[in-house]
């Protein structure tokens, strides 16, 4: 081959170039920011819905809380009163002591505080600064018991123990506050859910819850404090909606002895 034809290959016929570093760092991120911001699409609305499940949740939690709260607050009122005293229920109120109602005035302990806007004069004065009571779907239930240390248990899976002798108020054995507050009707609003439908016939505490949760024990009296709360979703979101009920019931309870309810001795004549 001539010498020419030998110089003219060298220089046409070279080797390629390899790429620099910088032109592959450019391209790289163009080949996965499409995806990237379709897995932030796709995972985002998820985490969102569980963020905001979560404060619910919390938000519920915090509610029972101070409910439960409210009704040892109660029962701490009660345990020190007597439960025998009681007065026509147009002559009371939750801003004066007197006359006073054993069981209206414990009740009092879920109303607002004065301080507060009440919508009811009558049901005001109380601890209650976290939630408002609805009087057509919450309620206060409040009974008192005496029970004695005896064999003969009503209670089925007992042989011994406690067993009740008395219950008041008499004749139902239980007060509850949507039956008696003269402002509203006798809607017996512990007997049903948040949607008005009858769910249950007595309240949580009876003579035979008592008597089975109460060990042999001496001469005893014990006032039960319940509190019906219909619990309306703060931010109400129709995917937790689908799995959760808006309102939600929340039931709380408290029991604690009341010395003033403890059976006596028979005179001896």
């Amino acid at each position: 081959m001539p010498k020419f034809l030998k110089r003219l290959t060298k220089m046409h016929i070279r080797p390629e170039r390899e790429p620099e570093s910088g032109a592959e760092n450019l391209h790289a991120p163009r080949r996965f920011r499409g995806q990237s911001f379709l897995e932030l699409a796709l995972i985002l609305p998820i985490l969102l819905i569980m963020l905001m499940g979560l404060v619910e949740v919390s938000l519920f939690i915090g509610r029972y809380l101070d409910i439960l709260d409210l009704t040892r607050e109660a029962a701490r009122f009660a345990s020190v009163r007597d439960p025998f005293v009681t007065v026509p229920i147009e002559d009371v109120s939750c801003s004066n002591p007197e006359p006073f109602h054993f069981y209206y005035h414990t009740a009092c302990i879920f109303s607002p505080p004065a301080s507060s806007s009440c919508t009811d004069p009558k049901f005001c004065n109380g601890l209650n600064s976290f939630l408002q009571l609805d009087p057509a779907t919450d309620d206060v239930v409040i009974s008192v018991y005496t029970t004695t240390k005896n064999p003969n248990s009503k209670y089925p899976s007992k042989t011994s123990g406690a067993a009740v002798t008395n219950i008041w108020p008499s004749p139902d054995g239980y007060w509850a506050l949507s039956d008696h507050d003269p402002d509203t009707a006798h809607n017996e609003n512990w007997k049903k859910d948040c949607d008005g439908n009858v769910v249950q016939t007595e309240p949580y505490y009876n003579e035979y819850k008592i008597e089975g949760e109460l060990e042999a024990t001496t001469n005893n009296g014990f006032v039960a404090i319940e509190f019906y709360y219909c619990y309306h979703q703060a931010l109400n979101l129709p995917i937790i909606n689908i799995f959760i009920p808006n309102p939600m019931r929340i039931h709380a309870y408290t029991v604690m002895p009341i010395p003033a309810a403890q059976p006596t001795a028979t005179p001896k004549p």
